[in-house]
């Protein structure tokens, strides 16, 4: 098969010299014509007459323009008094248009018979040369198979020939390079490809050289290949050249599949690459030095996975430094070019940019996956990010670069060290890194003004809120385990967050633009992250606080979320005191709820006092209840002082009618608490003795709240409050007798009776003392 190829290279040879041949001797003909007839005398010159045609028509200009004289100046006559002087008009010339040039038309190409008069010395002088030299050529074709045929040219003659024809072919497309560009092309490819294939034959069939020099000697011609692509600015050589180079190591190959040496030279071709792309534009050669490496190293990557065995392991490190060279290699193979000629980069150079990130990144984890377990995957991811960000610093700084280049980096930076965070840390560490990018990231764009960096500060920060979810339900779920108070990775995780919340807060607050966010205005986003800074700061108190009780003192875990919840009530109160109306409205909101729910938190105080005294419990936790009544109250304090300025009269007295029967019910709860662990003896019965306080007790009790309330009422000069004393004064005296009279014991009966006559005397004496203070109040009521 190679003799054939031989002999069909060299008749293709010998014709295109025989063409050349005759074309140079019909060159020199002409020129031997024109001498002859130079060297004539002048009659006898052009014996063979030209063809006739017709003269061209003979332009005969016009008679030149001749402008007539200027007229004479005369003497300029006075100007009348009081007008200004005539301003004097240049005349104008207008120039005769020129003659057009009539251009001699052609020399007509001679006919054949004009060219050859003499038909049988054109035979014999030319015809007969091209047909002896094509059948001479035929001929040697023909020995030189016989000759093959027989050996009587070993293997090496033949591959010398074989590299002599492609050396003849490369010679003959450089002489023609200028005349006949595309044919030249042509011819160099096929030279190229000779000399490929005479190296193939010399080391696969014949044995002649070592693969080590066949190796390097393929690296050769794909080096000179590039240097002809060049020299000679044509992007089909370079294409050629790297088709090539990428064949050679199958031309070579053994079978015996060293991932060294094939990875090395690979990347050798691609340097090669590299330094063209520094000089050319050609994205075409790019794209296939591109494809080519990614199907050789994915498949080979993917082979050696799929059979790897302990007797024939995958070179793992070998293959993450390759794929980190490559990766190199083809990232500044993309941007040299637009970089040194500050050109800007299109879409396909954005694309093939991005595919070559992603594409190690893949090849980079499924590598690492079989190195100590994937124990450095994160750790490479961050990698990658800092590679990036250090281009795009060193861009940055550059005035020329193109801003679109910088960007896509500073996604890829962002985006990277955003996975950096779940593959190499795990749970809360998750949380905390991507809370300190949100405040590293909108640092960045202060001092950057980058917006892409702006964006995903407000997107890392979302993400760090639905990490912190997580961690929530992994740490506070059903699989609770018991950790140190306070230093543990729950209460630092939110902690941590709630920190970096507060810097965002500080940071955003230097902001003056409006628009801060394209679907967010500024204001309503600080609002957002004032809300999200208070939640979470409650939400971290009371998770603490709900999680250790419930795992060291279960029964008492709900009554200290509660106390947490009171509390927070008090200070948001204080804290929305001059914030937005909608916010109390709703905080008092949740201070009615609280309310309701500190019913049930007195009920279950009930349960642990009971308990506790029937001896089924312990004391301490019916002692932890008396924490919250004064908490309660603290908050209906906070509830009349920031919620009273925004309410009516009318409604100013229910708040005031809340706010007694509130307190009402604690002092009241308080009373059975206190005279029940007073009256307790071993043969007492609790219910005996609830009821008979709740008889007795109660009423003196609801006497003396009414008195306080008609001291304040009066003090204060506050007439609903009076109001309020009279209708509990009422309603105690109602209870007493309609209620309480038919069951009391005598002693119930004069303690009740007693203290209630004594406390409306009192009161009526003091409405006479301050009969002034109930006028005042009626005049202000008609003004």
């Amino acid at each position: 098969m190679f003799e054939t190829i031989i002999c069909l290279l060299l008749i293709i040879i010998l014709i295109i010299i025989i063409k050349l041949k005759s074309d140079l001797l019909d060159q020199l003909s002409s020129l031997h014509r024109r001498l002859d007839n130079l060297t004539l005398p002048q009659g006898e010159r052009d014996i063979t007459p030209p063809p006739a045609y017709s003269p061209p028509p003979v332009y005969t200009p016009p008679p030149a323009y001749t402008p007539p004289p200027p007229p004479k100046p005369e003497p300029p006559t006075p100007p009348p008094a009081r007008e200004p002087a005539p301003v004097p008009v240049k005349e104008t010339y207008i120039p005769y248009p020129p003659m057009s040039v009539v251009e001699t038309p052609p020399e007509p190409t001679p006919t054949f018979w004009e060219k050859y008069p003499d038909l049988e010395k054109f035979i014999g002088e030319n015809l007969f040369n091209k047909i002896g030299i094509g059948v001479l050529v035929i001929g040697i074709g023909f020995f030189l198979k016989y000759a093959i045929d027989q050996n009587w040219i070993n293997e090496t003659g033949r591959t010398f020939i074989g590299i002599l024809c492609g050396g003849i072919l490369l010679g003959i497309a450089h002489r023609m390079r200028k005349t006949f560009a595309a044919f030249s092309s042509v011819l160099v490819g096929g030279g190229i490809a000779v000399l490929y294939f005479s190296i193939t034959i010399a080391f696969q069939q014949y044995h002649l050289i070592s693969q080590t020099l066949a190796f390097i000697m393929m690296i050769l011609i794909t080096a000179f290949a590039v240097f002809l692509s060049i020299s000679y600015n044509r992007v089909e050589l370079a294409v050629l050249a790297i088709l090539g180079g990428f064949t050679a190591p199958f031309l070579v190959s053994t079978g015996n599949g060293n991932a060294g040496v094939l990875f090395t030279y690979i990347l050798i071709l691609n340097t090669g690459m590299l330094v063209l792309a520094y000089f050319k534009k050609w994205h075409l050669v790019n794209v296939i030095s591109y494809i080519a490496t990614v199907l050789l190293f994915g498949t080979w990557l993917s082979y050696s996975i799929g059979t790897e065995t302990p007797a024939k392991p995958v070179p793992y490190i070998t293959a993450l430094v390759f794929a980190t060279l490559f990766y190199i290699v083809f990232f500044l193979m993309n941007v040299v070019n637009n970089i040194r000629l500050h050109r800007p980069f299109r879409e396909p150079e954005i694309i093939l940019l991005l595919s070559n990130t992603f594409l190690y990144y893949a090849a980079g984890m499924v590598i690492l996956a079989h190195i100590h377990g994937g124990m450095f995957q994160g750790l490479f991811t961050a990698m990658i990010a800092v590679f990036n960000f250090v281009f795009a610093y060193v861009l940055h700084r550059n005035k020329y670069a193109d801003r679109l280049l910088i960007y896509f980096l500073i996604g890829l930076v962002l985006s990277f060290l955003s996975l950096a965070a779940p593959i190499q840390l795990k749970g809360h560490y998750i949380t905390l890194f991507w809370a300190a990018e949100s405040v590293l990231l909108l640092y960045l764009y202060q001092r950057s003004a980058l917006k892409l960096m702006k964006i995903a500060s407000l997107i890392v920060m979302v993400l760090t809120a639905g990490s912190l979810i997580m961690d929530w339900f992994n740490l506070y779920g059903y699989h609770m385990v018991l950790m140190t108070p306070v230093l543990n990775r729950g209460f630092i995780t939110n902690a941590a967050v709630v920190a970096a919340l507060f810097i965002y807060r500080k940071l955003l607050a230097k902001e003056k633009d409006e628009s801060f966010f394209p679907i967010l205005p500024l204001p309503h986003m600080q609002l957002l992250l004032n809300i999200a800074f208070v939640v979470l700061i409650y939400a971290t108190i009371q998770t603490e606080v709900f999680f250790q009780f419930h795992l060291r003192i279960p029964p008492i875990a709900g009554m200290m979320a509660h106390l947490v919840n009171y509390i927070a009530l008090a200070v948001l109160l204080y804290i929305t005191s001059k914030g937005h109306a909608m916010f109390r409205y709703l905080i008092l909101l949740f201070t009615l709820i609280s309310l309701i729910v500190f019913v049930i938190d007195n009920d279950t105080a009930v349960m642990f006092r009971n308990a506790w005294l029937t001896g089924a419990g312990t004391g301490s936790y019916f002692g932890t209840y008396f924490i919250i009544p004064p908490v309660v109250i603290v908050m209906l304090f906070m509830v009349w002082k920031f919620i009273k300025p925004l309410f009516k009269d009318n409604q100013v007295f229910l708040l005031q009618i809340l706010n007694t029967l509130v307190v009402l019910y604690i002092l009241s709860a308080l009373l059975d608490h206190v005279v029940v662990l007073i009256a307790m003896h071993p043969r007492a019965d609790i219910d005996s003795i609830v009821h008979s306080n709740q008889k007795t007790g109660y009423s003196i009790l609801w006497g003396i709240y009414a008195f306080v309330l008609m001291f304040l009422g009066l003090k204060w000069a506050d007439k609903n409050v009076r109001i309020i004393a009279i209708a509990l004064f009422g309603i105690t005296i109602c209870k007493l007798f309609l209620v309480d009279i038919s069951t009391l014991s005598e002693g119930g009966k004069i303690a009740a009776f007693i203290s209630l006559g004594v406390l409306l005397l009192i009161i009526s004496f003091m409405y006479q003392r301050l009969k002034k203070i109930i006028l005042d109040d009626k005049q202000e009521q008609k003004t």
